[in-house]
Formats: C-alpha cells, sequence, structure tokens
C-alpha cells in the first residue's frame, strides 16, 4: 500500500520532516506532494485508516493542513490525494466505488485524449471506469489503457525514491603544517581516493576537482571528459602545485569532486586503438605547467557574428563527431587565412567596387558582404568584404574597415 500526501497550508521542511517520520522511500511528484510505502506500518499503527489518521495528526499537531490518500497504487493515491479533501482510505478493489465521482478532466491525460472523451459523453471517472478495456485500448491506444488501470487500481510500479543530493567532499586537518609538494599530495591521495570511492559506488564519475589548500591556496581543475582513475587526478593536482606552489604552509585540505556521468567508449574491431584521453589530458597539463595556464588547448569558434572569432578551450577539448557520421563526398574550396591580415592597397572606382589591388588589376569581384557587430562595446566592428579575382586565376579575399577606411587582404582561396 501507498500513501500520498499534499500541502495545502504550511511550512515545507515541515512537510518533508513528516513525510520522512513514516518511510524512508519517498517520491516527490511535486514540491508539495509526497508518495511514501506504508507496508508494514501495521505493526506499529493498526490498520490503514489508523495509519492515516495518525499522519494527519501529527500534521494537525505541526501546525501543517494536508490531504492523505492511502491506496494500492501509487499513482491512485496520488489522485486520490490532489482532488479529495482530508483523510481517505481506498481498500484493494473499491478504487472506482471512492473516485468514480470526480470528473474525468483531471486524470493526467493529454489534450486529445480529453477531448474524445468529452465528445463521448463520458464525464465521470466512473463512466470511464464502465467503458470495454479493449475498446479503450483500440481508441485511444497505451494512454487509455493506462488511465483505465489507474482508476480501477490495477497493475503497480516500484516509487521514484528520489536521492538527496551528495556532497563529495573531504577534509583532513594536517597534524603539521606543510611546506613542500610531496607530502601534500600524499594528504590529498587519500581524499582523492576516497570520494572517488563513492562516486564510482552511485555510478558516477569526476569532471572537476576544486581542492582547498588552508589558507590561501586553491586548485580548480575541470577534466575534458569525466575522470575515474585517481592516479590522473592526482597528477592533473602535482602539475598545478608544481606551476604554482604554495607561498605559505598548508594547515588544512579539502577536496571537493564534482560528479559526472562516467564515459562510455565504443572500440572498433577495424579502427586501430587511439590514445587513452587520460593521456593526453596530462600531456596538456605539462604544457600549461610550461606555457602557462591558457597556452595548451583546442581552438573553439566563438557563437557571434565577427569574422574569425575564436578563443582557446581548455577543459572540454573532446568534442567528436556522431557514430557512422561520414563526410560529405564533392570538391570543397579551401580558404587560408592571414593571421594577422595583410595591409593592402586598393583603387576604387566611382561606384566605390574596387578595381586594382596594389599592382594587380582586379578581373571580376563580388561583394560587397557588410557585417557590424558589438557597436555597444570599445571592441565594435563594422567592414564591408570583397571576394576578387586576379590575373592567373588567383582568388582572395579583401575587406575595408569603416572606421579607419583601410583595406586588408584577408586570405586566398585554395
Amino acid at each position: 500500500m501507498h500513501a500520498c500526501l499534499v500541502l495545502q497550508q504550511g511550512s515545507l521542511d515541515g512537510f518533508v520532516d513528516l513525510a520522512a517520520r513514516f518511510s524512508p522511500h519517498i517520491e516527490r511528484p511535486s514540491e508539495q506532494t509526497a508518495l511514501l510505502a506504508v507496508c508494514g506500518l501495521e505493526r506499529l499503527f493498526g490498520g490503514y485508516t489508523e495509519i492515516a489518521d495518525r499522519i494527519a495528526a501529527e500534521a494537525a499537531a505541526e501546525q501543517l493542513e494536508i490531504s492523505v490518500a492511502i491506496a494500492s497504487h501509487p499513482d491512485t493515491a496520488l489522485l486520490a490525494a490532489l482532488h479529495i479533501g482530508g483523510v481517505t482510505v481506498i481498500a484493494p478493489g473499491a478504487e472506482v466505488d471512492v473516485l468514480g465521482p470526480l470528473p474525468v478532466d483531471i486524470l493526467p491525460a493529454s489534450l486529445d485524449t480529453l477531448d474524445t472523451l468529452t465528445r463521448w459523453g463520458v464525464e465521470t471517472l466512473s463512466d470511464f471506469a464502465g467503458l470495454p478495456p479493449l475498446g479503450v485500448i483500440e481508441r485511444l491506444g497505451e494512454e487509455g489503457g493506462r488511465l483505465q488501470a489507474l482508476v480501477e487500481g490495477r497493475g503497480s510500479r516500484p516509487l521514484r525514491i528520489a536521492r538527496p543530493p551528495e556532497d563529495y567532499t573531504a577534509h583532513t586537518h594536517l597534524d603539521e603544517p606543510l611546506h613542500t609538494v610531496e607530502p601534500l599530495l600524499f594528504a590529498v591521495s587519500g581524499l582523492i581516493h576516497g570520494i572517488l570511492k563513492r562516486l564510482s559506488s552511485h555510478g558516477l564519475a569526476a569532471g572537476e576537482i576544486h581542492a582547498t589548500l588552508a589558507p590561501h591556496h586553491e586548485i580548480r581543475i575541470g577534466f575534458p571528459l569525466p575522470v575515474e582513475e585517481p592516479r590522473t587526478i592526482l597528477k592533473q593536482v602535482q602539475l598545478d602545485l608544481e606551476a604554482r606552489p604554495p607561498r605559505r604552509a598548508i594547515h588544512s585540505v579539502t577536496v571537493a569532486l564534482k560528479p559526472a556521468p562516467p564515459r562510455a567508449t565504443q572500440h572498433g574491431l577495424f579502427t586501430p586503438p587511439a590514445a587513452e584521453p587520460e593521456a593526453l589530458q596530462t600531456l596538456l597539463a605539462r604544457l600549461r605547467a610550461i606555457l602557462g595556464g591558457d597556452s595548451a588547448g583546442a581552438p573553439e569558434i566563438l557563437d557571434t557574428h565577427r569574422p574569425d572569432a575564436w578563443r582557446l578551450r581548455t577543459s572540454t577539448l573532446f568534442h567528436g563527431g556522431l557514430p557512422g557520421e561520414t563526410k560529405r563526398a564533392g570538391t570543397h574550396t579551401g580558404f587560408r587565412y592571414f593571421r594577422p591580415a595583410l595591409p593592402a592597397h586598393v583603387t576604387t572606382n566611382r561606384e566605390h567596387r574596387p578595381q586594382r589591388l596594389d599592382a594587380h588589376a582586379i578581373r571580376a569581384a563580388a561583394g560587397p558582404w557588410r557585417s557590424t557587430g558589438e557597436w555597444w562595446t570599445a571592441d565594435a566592428w563594422a567592414r564591408d568584404e570583397w571576394d576578387i579575382g586576379l590575373d592567373g586565376g588567383v582568388m582572395c579575399r579583401i575587406y575595408r574597415e569603416h572606421s579607419t577606411n583601410t583595406w586588408f587582404l584577408e586570405g586566398i582561396y585554395d
């Protein structure tokens, strides 16, 4: 049997505590609703009527206004508690007798299904329960059969118990202040191993580490892919400590790992194995330790209309295509960018169309394509682009900056 509690008025924290007093197995369909299993409480409180009365009495003592319903099916109990006030106990087989007078539009059904039932002249749940089950399934499909079983209390399902949020954090206070990297790594290693065991038991991996070395040192490292090996995380911490050693002695260590779904890898029978992402991640960490924090990563195109806008992505490096994704066949034209763009001397005619690029005559020109953006910032841009053709079949792109009225050669088509 299952009980449903619906909070009408009162403290939400008190409502949660009230449900937890009667069962550790609680499903929360909404913030003000709780479904809980009450099987086994008969030995403590008596029958199910006494259990419902006890829940209502303790709610009144906590100044909570609730409605309580007990039924064999959790969704049936939910339906009764939402639409029948006070205390309702539905014995197995008596669902239609109790829920029958309720209007049919309270069912958790789609608008099309409710519209169909209205056109059939079905007004109450008892009318709906009286329809032939096979006919309901033939005309309304799986949803109709599920709704009719809900009204009649047929079937069952397990509660979707919400797991309380876990805090994957560990802390240790050092017996003596530490000044060097090696003993610090030993202290951090024990904390990382313990947290990873907890993550693994919950089917999770680590997506980020945040270590606080009191009093004034912090380490925050994001992993490109979820990590399950403590050695990989410890190596990242070691490289960070070697690049930025603490300036003061460390008195305590706190490590927090951000949970992430574990990585699933599909290997092909005829595809040679690639390097493990953890090895590449460690290599990049070494490069960042030598060259600087923002000197190694992968280019990422920014979501902007600014030409050739990009940044270096250091935390999420791996964005592979979908399995089986193939490139389209055909001939493609490549473009070779000049970074930075080369200053150019362009001669234009009366219509402001380019005629010459330095000493070369322009045989064909397409444009202009004007692009502007971010006028509200100090880094605004506005320019006119042209694709031009020179002697010998050379094609290139030039543009004029509006702010300075200067021309640049951006690149050449291959």
